[in-house]
C-alpha cells in the first residue's frame, strides 16, 4: 500500500514537473530582454540570471530539468532573447543549439565560394582568422584533399557565440556537407552513372542553378544523366556564366558560349572540372536518383518551369515558343 501511494505521489510530482517545463515563464516586464550566456556558466548561475533579468523560473526545477536531458553542461555562449511565450524547456533548448538572438550566419543554396567569404568578412559577430588564407591552405586546414573549395560547405543557418571564428563556421558548414554526401552516397541509384561524391556535388551545383522548380530537380537530373550516357555536351548555360566569373555582364552571348574555360558545357564534354555553387540536400539527392525518361533536352518557360523534350525539332520549336516569343514581347 505504501508502495503504491510513493508510486502515485512520485508520478504526480512529475507530471507537475512535465507541465511546469512546458509552461510560458511570468515575466515582470513588458518587453523582451536579452540574456548573455558565457563559456562555463552552470545550469544553477543561468536560471539565477534569468530570474535576474525579471522572470520568475524555478532554479531546483531548471537544474533538475538540464540533469534529465544531459544538458547541464551543454551550454552555448552567446546573447539570447527571452520573452514572456518562452518555456524553460526551449530556453534550455535554444542554449544547447546556440540559437542566439542576432548572432547567427546563414549562407545561402546556389551561392558561390566567394560569397559564402563576403558573409563571414561582413559578420561583425564573428573572429576573423581566415581573411588572409587562400582557398587551397584553407582547404589543406580544413584536412580536405580537394583543394578547390567551391561546392564544398553546406549552405544552411549557423549560430555563433561570442569565441566563434570564420574558421569554426566554415569547419561546421564542411563537416555538415560532408556527413549528408556520405548519406545520401549510400541511397544513391544504382542506374547513376556518377562515380565519386564529389562527381556528385558537381552535377548537384549544376542542377541547383538550373531547376527553378523543386519538383523539377529529379527530371533535369535525368535530362544530365541522359546526355552523359549518349556523349553529349550537358551545355549547361549556368556552367558557362560561372566560368566568366566576374566578368559575366548579366546576358549570356554567342561568344560567351563559344569562350572555352574549364567550365563551359558547351565546348566541353563530361563534367565541369569543380562545381560551380554550393549545393542543397535536394538538389544532391537528385543528382544521385536521376528521373528515368527519354528526355534530352530542356527549355525554361519563363514562369519557374522548365518543359522537357525528346527530339532536337520539338525543342527547338519549345524555344521558339518560350524564349523567342518573351524577347518579342519585351
Amino acid at each position: 500500500m505504501l508502495f503504491i501511494i510513493v508510486t502515485s505521489v512520485f508520478y504526480f510530482l512529475f507530471i507537475l514537473f512535465i507541465l511546469w517545463t512546458k509552461k510560458p515563464l511570468s515575466f515582470s516586464k513588458n518587453s523582451d530582454v536579452r540574456i548573455i550566456i558565457k563559456n562555463g556558466y552552470t545550469a544553477k548561475k543561468v536560471a539565477k540570471l534569468i530570474n535576474e533579468k525579471g522572470f520568475n523560473i524555478n532554479v531546483r526545477n531548471f537544474i533538475w530539468m538540464t540533469y534529465i536531458y544531459n544538458t547541464d553542461k551543454s551550454f552555448k555562449s552567446g546573447e539570447y532573447k527571452l520573452s514572456n511565450i518562452d518555456t524553460p524547456f526551449n530556453i534550455m533548448n535554444n542554449f544547447v543549439l546556440g540559437k542566439c538572438y542576432y548572432n547567427h550566419i546563414t549562407f545561402l543554396e546556389g551561392w558561390n565560394f566567394s560569397q559564402f567569404r563576403k558573409a563571414l568578412e561582413s559578420n561583425i559577430y564573428l573572429k576573423k582568422t581566415i581573411t588572409d588564407v587562400n582557398d587551397s591552405d584553407l582547404m589543406k586546414l580544413l584536412g580536405s584533399k580537394i583543394l578547390s573549395p567551391e561546392g564544398l560547405f553546406h549552405p544552411d543557418t549557423y549560430y555563433i557565440s561570442f569565441d566563434t571564428t570564420d574558421f569554426d563556421v566554415l569547419k561546421m558548414s564542411y563537416e555538415k556537407s560532408n556527413e549528408i554526401i556520405s548519406k545520401l552516397w549510400k541511397k544513391r541509384k544504382v542506374s547513376t552513372i556518377i562515380n565519386t561524391p564529389y562527381e556528385a556535388i558537381i552535377l548537384g551545383s549544376i542542377i541547383e542553378k538550373e531547376a527553378s522548380n523543386y519538383m523539377e530537380k529529379a527530371v533535369i537530373s535525368g535530362v544530365l544523366h541522359n546526355r552523359l550516357k549518349l556523349g553529349m555536351r550537358l551545355q549547361s548555360d549556368p556552367t558557362v556564366i560561372y566560368g566568366i566569373g566576374n566578368n559575366f555582364s548579366g546576358k549570356i552571348t554567342k561568344f560567351d558560349l563559344k569562350k572555352d574555360t574549364p567550365w563551359n558545357t558547351y565546348t566541353r564534354y563530361g563534367l565541369p572540372s569543380t562545381p560551380i555553387s554550393s549545393v542543397s540536400e535536394s538538389s544532391l539527392w537528385a543528382a544521385l536518383n536521376p528521373e528515368s525518361h527519354n528526355y534530352i533536352y530542356y527549355v525554361a518557360r519563363g514562369d519557374g518551369t522548365t518543359v522537357f523534350s525528346i527530339t532536337y525539332e520539338s525543342h527547338n520549336s519549345k524555344i521558339k515558343e518560350y524564349i523567342l516569343k518573351s524577347k518579342e514581347n519585351k
